[in-house]
């Protein structure tokens, strides 16, 4: 990964977001709360715009034969960068800065978008995220013997 920023910054943002079963709730989440931290307060700051989500069960060696593990993968696929609250965009040397200087981010891959950021949230740029942006979480748990479940 050759953006150590972002993905800290993702881990921490995820380690917080509803779960991608609550689809709704993630996404307002999503949308309200930035990359840069809840208390963030730059004029630019930079969301998750769109997310792949990858779910499966593995055996869990360690726990056989019933044991299993279930896997849940994040990856960002668009980032918005959002000058924050405002309805005009930001300047292309703010932008440049901003995401070359706090993320590690190609600006030339950002193209303005006519609709405002979520709830007016201000005038948004965005781009592809980077490849290998990833969230991984991991959860043992033990399947039912369907033979030994109890009849009601």
């Amino acid at each position: 990964m050759s953006h150590p920023q972002l993905q800290a910054a993702l881990e921490q943002l995820m380690a917080r977001a509803p779960s991608a079963l609550f689809k709704r709730a993630r996404r307002l989440y999503l949308d309200k709360y930035p990359l840069d931290g809840r208390d963030c307060s730059s004029a630019l700051r930079l969301f998750v715009a769109e997310e792949r989500v990858e779910e499966w069960v593995e055996p869990d060696p360690e726990a056989a034969p019933l044991g299993k593990i279930a896997v849940v993968t994040i990856r960002p696929t668009r980032l918005s960068l959002v000058h924050w609250q405002q309805s005009e965009p930001a300047s292309e040397q703010m932008c440049s800065d901003y995401l070359e200087n706090t993320w590690g981010l190609d600006p030339s891959g950002f193209k303005a978008m006519s609709d405002p950021w979520f709830r007016n949230g201000g005038q948004q740029k965005q781009a592809q995220a980077p490849d290998g942006l990833i969230w991984t979480r991991r959860s043992a748990f033990t399947a039912e013997d369907p033979s030994t479940a109890a009849i009601e």
